[in-house]
């Protein structure tokens, strides 16, 4: 391919090498319409088709985020109701989903196979491009908004998909700061609106203004087309070709206008609490600066490196100044990237309104004093290596990342490499790290004046939330109010046009539209993750290859089952503070600057195993997980196990921090992940596994811990004590497995001197069980709620009940509660021990989404005696059991293969048991659905107020 090349209605504008991803960009434009394509071609198995569109929203509605879902809701050429719910459950895809930003709307798709991958490519092409959304508005109903009233004595409510799904991100504080600093910084331009919709907004948009929308910004001469991997193009650029070339170029440019510098603004929000918390210490005040341009690449990864420099831990220097004054519990810093104009933002969390101007003041001392004595170099240097590193690492699926970084500058007029290729910027900052001032200057103009800066104040009210009810209600009701009798007979009848259209069914003709992989096409055997063990030095080792292009990962794993339940706890708590003290060798600041210099990666934390057949117990270990490049692994080993052996854990008063902090960013994450915690609340009382994971990372474990912050100082002493015995007795050679995923031969002889020898644990395994309600309600303040249920006997049929959890996630429960119950996420699932429960996400109906769960079996009986053909589900079974995987990720699936004791023998029985599952074999296993052992409901007062009388309830 050359310069200048015709090919199927594209010419060739542009070709280079990129070295550092072993690739070759290509560049097209296509001639009719002006589109434009580039092409990273590589010799990756894994194929990206992305089209995204520049989409700049004027006002709150979301009208883009209601296109996004709605364009793949059925189109001309496949008029099926949900082509996307279509693909999900016949395609071997590695990565399905369409994204709305604030100034982009992309809709990128993978997949190994080529087949599947020029499936998907169609179906998403016709969707964007000939949606059914002009012939029926139902689909615009459903996904943005309407108003549900189907008898004159109801109530009405607004219900829609997008609508509730902006109810649940609004709920979370940390998302309406984004959204708002955003809207401070960036007033004149389309950043200055909600492109996911504001909630209260959301109403307003019209079905004729969301058509007109489509029809302006969906249009080829608007399009920025991406592919990836090893494809054959010329079919590729073919079907491209055949849905574009009856446009006309269009005249109409879309642009994004700069934003001059704003005068200092300062905002009050509001944010709920539950109405009997103390709002003392509960402010959170943000400040946000543009830090300048897309264009500025080398300033934004400075910018990062100064974020992890100054707040990344408790005693980096902004975070550590801002802590010492006593007046707030946690301060971060983060960059918000991807658009025109990119902006720092410092986030100050729990303190009170008056005390802001102190902390400012000391924020301001501080910023002058790194300026004028000068930043920590080799702080700098690590941050930069550890930026380096993860950008030579990639995230999987690595295609989409690429596709949105090419973006962060291709969508502005940039050049499509600006973001993938960055060796030259690195140098640069290596070099200006050893001279001059820059990094200085830069810190300076974002954090050390008020000129440009936005100041956000958000504000705990225990009433927010109702008067946010109220207004919702007393809207409605003044709408009901007003209407002709001519408005009510048409809402009716729009509602029962949307409940029959829902309730339809495609004919079998309308699915035989549809592109579909056969069943012929997947593979009888699982890709490998095979794992030779060994014993090294009197060490269990675990050993596998990498291909990670000379990145290793190891694992470690250290016997805890002889711990009693309060040491588990406490071994759990050390395992979050590992990496944030220091050593008996190394302060915490140069402790931070050797992990970043020389690991890529590093968590630890608590991992919980056990065998199937066994729900009484189980054996937990505590994990440490890091890469690292080869050329470091001497380094590396040496570095953890000095972690491990000599932190020093007499540190009361950042403990004290750290455990403060914790209780904070757990009720966060159960207010915006709520489905997360009930399914671990339902689970915990089925196995010792899940009872002991409910514990060290559940909402029981949330309690614990707002148990163990209060009168925090009289309980210091007693942690420490504790920390200290623990890693004594646990870091050790006798309790230790230790995985190593690497193309190298790294020898784990050096641990017979970085580890003492110790003493085995008493015992391999342990019983343990938790006492928790049958039925139980969780009050947050949030406007949405998230429910979770679990069935009372243990699957045995794994693989055959993980092709019936697909069938009730992507059928039953998808119609049921997020198509007509408005619900935004819901899904039937299993874990590895073969517990299988329900869940749902932002939704409004939690309780009745629960019932509906009840009656799966019914829907089951009633699937399997009418359809024998399960194919489609299979297939989409098998491909989530085969996503894309980092190297650490891999290490980490086949070490649980390891310690659940599945071998490769049985992974090709399991393929094998999927690969031929039947409608009977279904039908066999529907009586286990009528069983729900617990069920657990997270949500707003209102919600849970309303449940039966037989449910606990608790408050976070």
């Amino acid at each position: 391919m050359n310069k200048g090349d015709k090919i199927n209605g594209f010419t060739v504008s542009r070709i280079r090498p990129v070295e550092n991803l072993e690739a070759e960009m290509i560049e097209m434009i296509h001639d009719k319409t002006g589109a434009r394509l580039c092409w990273l071609k590589s010799n990756e198995e894994n194929k990206v088709f992305s089209i995204g569109f520049k989409t700049t929203p004027s006002d709150d509605t979301g009208v883009f985020h209601i296109l996004e879902h709605s364009v793949l809701e059925g189109s001309e050429k496949y008029p099926v109701k949900e082509p996307f719910l279509e693909l999900l459950k016949s395609s071997m895809n590695t990565f399905l989903n369409a994204m709305t930003f604030p100034d982009k709307t992309i809709f990128p798709v993978s997949s190994r196979n080529e087949r599947d991958f020029l499936n998907l490519t169609k179906v998403y092409l016709d969707g964007v491009f000939c949606p059914l959304i002009y012939k029926n508005p139902c689909i615009f109903y459903q996904e943005g908004w309407h108003i549900e009233w189907r008898n004159k004595e109801d109530e009405p409510v607004y219900k829609g998909v997008v609508f509730n799904e902006m109810k649940g991100a609004f709920s979370s504080v940390d998302s309406r700061i984004e959204s708002e600093i955003q809207q401070m910084l960036l007033p004149d331009t389309c950043y200055s609106s909600e492109s996911g919709g504001d909630p209260v907004s959301i109403p307003d948009l019209s079905y004729e203004q969301f058509l007109a929308y489509h029809k302006k910004f969906y249009h080829p001469s608007n399009s920025y087309i991406y592919l990836d991997g090893d494809i054959n193009i010329e079919p590729v650029l073919e079907l491209i070709d055949s849905y574009i070339s009856g446009y006309d170029k269009s005249d109409e440019e879309i642009t994004i206008a700069d934003q001059p510098q704003i005068d200092h603004a300062v905002r009050n929000s509001y944010y709920d609490i539950a109405p009997e918390t103390d709002t003392d210490k509960k402010t959170i005040c943000t400040i946000g600066k543009v830090v300048g341009s897309w264009r500025d690449r080398e300033k934004l990864i400075a910018c990062r490196m100064l974020n992890r420099v100054l707040c990344e831990t408790n005693d980096s220097p902004i975070k550590r100044a801002l802590l010492d004054t006593g007046l707030c519990l946690d301060v971060e810093i983060d960059l918000m990237d991807g658009i025109n104009q990119p902006f720092n933002v410092l986030t100050i969390r729990n303190t009170n309104k008056e005390d802001c101007p102190e902390l400012l003041r000391v924020l301001k001392e501080t910023v002058s004093g790194l300026v004028k004595n000068g930043i920590d170099r080799e702080s700098l240097s690590a941050a930069l290596n550890r930026i380096e590193f993860k950008y030579r690492e990639g995230t999987e699926p690595k295609g989409i990342y690429r596709t949105i970084e090419v973006l962060s500058s291709w969508l502005y007029g940039g050049d499509t490499l600006d973001y993938l290729s960055f060796d030259d910027i690195f140098g640069s900052l290596r070099r200006k790290l050893d001279e001059g001032r820059y990094f200085e200057e830069i810190l300076d103009e974002i954090l050390g004046s008020e000129e440009g800066r936005a100041e956000l104040y958000m504000i705990p009210s225990p009433t927010y939330g109702a008067e946010q009810e109220e207004k919702e209600r007393q809207k409605l009701a003044e709408l009901k109010a007003s209407w002709s009798s001519e408005e009510k007979a048409a809402l009716l009848k729009l509602n029962q046009e949307l409940d029959e259209w829902q309730g339809s069914a495609d004919t079998p003709e309308q699915l035989a539209t549809l592109p579909k992989l056969p069943l012929s096409e997947v593979s009888e055997k699982p890709l490998k993750l095979e794992t030779k063990e060994t014993r090294e030095n009197g060490i269990t080792v675990l050993r596998r290859s990498s291909k990670g292009r000379g990145i290793s990962a190891v694992n470690m794993y250290f016997s805890l089952a002889d711990l009693t339940e309060e040491e588990l706890y406490d071994a759990s708590l050390m395992a979050d503070f590992i990496s944030d003290l220091p050593t008996e060798k190394t302060g915490t600041i140069a402790l931070q600057q050797r992990i970043k210099s020389v690991l890529g990666y590093f968590s630890s934390g608590i991992r919980i195993f056990s065998k199937k057949e066994d729900k009484d117990h189980c054996s937990p270990y505590l994990s440490v997980h890091f890469n690292f490049l080869d050329s470091n692994y001497s380094k590396a080993m040496e570095l953890v196990c000095e972690m491990l052996n000599e932190t020093v854990y007499n540190n009361p008063g950042l403990i004290k921090e750290m455990i403060l902090q914790a209780v904070d960013e757990i009720k966060n994450d159960i207010i915006a992940s709520g489905h997360r915690y009930s399914l671990s609340r339902v689970k915990a009382g089925l196995s010792a596994e899940s009872s002991l994971a409910e514990l060290m990372g559940g909402f029981e474990n949330y309690k614990k811990i707002t148990e163990l912050s209060k009168d925090i100082d009289s309980k210091l002493n007693g942690i420490i004590e504790s920390l200290e015995r623990l890693a004594e007795r646990i870091f050790c050679r006798e309790r230790l497995i230790i995985s190593v995923t690497s193309d190298e031969e790294l020898s784990v002889e050096c641990l017979g001197e970085l580890l003492p020898e110790g003493e085995k644990a008493g015992c391999t395994e342990m019983a343990y069980r938790l006492e928790i309600p049958e039925k139980q309600g969780i009050i947050i303040p949030a406007g949405i709620s998230y429910s979770g249920a679990v069935l009372a006997e243990r699957i045995e049929d794994r693989p055959e009940y993980m092709v019936l959890s697909n069938i009730l996630s992507l059928d039953y429960l998808w119609n049921e509660v997020r198509v007509k119950g408005g619900a935004y996420g819901t899904g039937a699932n299993i874990s590895n021990i073969g517990e299988a429960g329900y869940y749902s996400y932002r939704d409004p109906s939690a309780a009745a989404s629960l019932e509906i769960c009840a009656k799966a079996s019914e829907f089951i009986r009633s699937y399997c005696s009418e359809n024998s053909d399960l194919d489609q589900y299979i297939i989409s079974t098998i491909a989530k059991t085969e996503p894309l995987l980092s190297v650490t990720a891999m290490s980490v699936a086949a070490d649980e293969n390891w310690f659940r004791g599945i071998t490769e023998e049985q992974r090709e029985e399991n393929r094998r048991r999927m690969l031929s599952v039947t409608s009977e074999k279904l039908l066999s296993m529907a009586d286990k659905l009528d069983k729900i052992a617990y069920r657990c409901i997270i949500g707003p007062e209102t919600a849970i107020k309303g449940l039966d009388s037989d449910y606990v309830i608790e408050t976070v």
